[in-house]
């Protein structure tokens, strides 16, 4: 008897945990307004880049940058630390932030603080590998709670100057 009660306990354990439900995941898209807390996203767009600066001063990325174009709004009464951003791959891999981004126009930089009712905009940095990825996002509390938006993988492409120019109007010939 003793031997079956021994087995039957972490049988109990295991099937109690079983029941356990993971925390939520939330995915919104590029564009939507995400409220992680009391700090509100939007992730506008992304771009990539082969390298930050030009000439000598030039940082070439290890794989590519990707800059995500954001806003952080802190709804909240105090100020708040935005806490870093995260990609995660299609396998679940985690990819920090580049420290890279001095130099480029609006970095949000590493560490963000936002008044109440304040924005921040600007551009977090990334270095990796040209794919999809979703940003996960967080309040910086113990919730469990999870929160990404997809970023889909897009090359921006750039029309060559000839094609920017409007055909001529077309030219009216009077009547014979």
């Amino acid at each position: 008897m003793g031997f079956s009660l021994w087995l039957a306990v972490p049988a109990v354990l295991a099937s109690q945990t079983a029941c356990l439900k993971p925390a939520p995941v939330n995915v919104f898209r590029l564009g939507e307004k995400v409220q992680v807390g009391p700090l509100i996203y939007n992730v506008f767009g992304t771009e990539w880049q082969g390298q930050i600066g030009e000439g000598p001063q030039a940082r070439m990325p290890t794989h590519r940058f990707l800059k995500l174009h954001l806003t952080v709004v802190n709804s909240g009464a105090e100020v708040l630390s935005v806490p870093p951003f995260r990609l995660i791959d299609e396998a679940g891999r985690n990819y920090d932030e580049s420290m890279e981004g001095q130099g480029i126009p609006q970095w949000v930089g590493m560490i963000r603080n936002v008044k109440p009712a304040n924005t921040l905009e600007g551009y977090a940095l990334f270095d990796v590998e040209p794919k999809s990825y979703q940003l996960k996002l967080d309040d910086g509390s113990e919730s469990g709670r999870v929160t990404l938006v997809d970023l889909p993988l897009q090359f921006e492409v750039k029309k060559p100057a000839t094609e920017l120019l409007e055909p001529p109007a077309k030219i009216l010939e009077a009547p014979k």
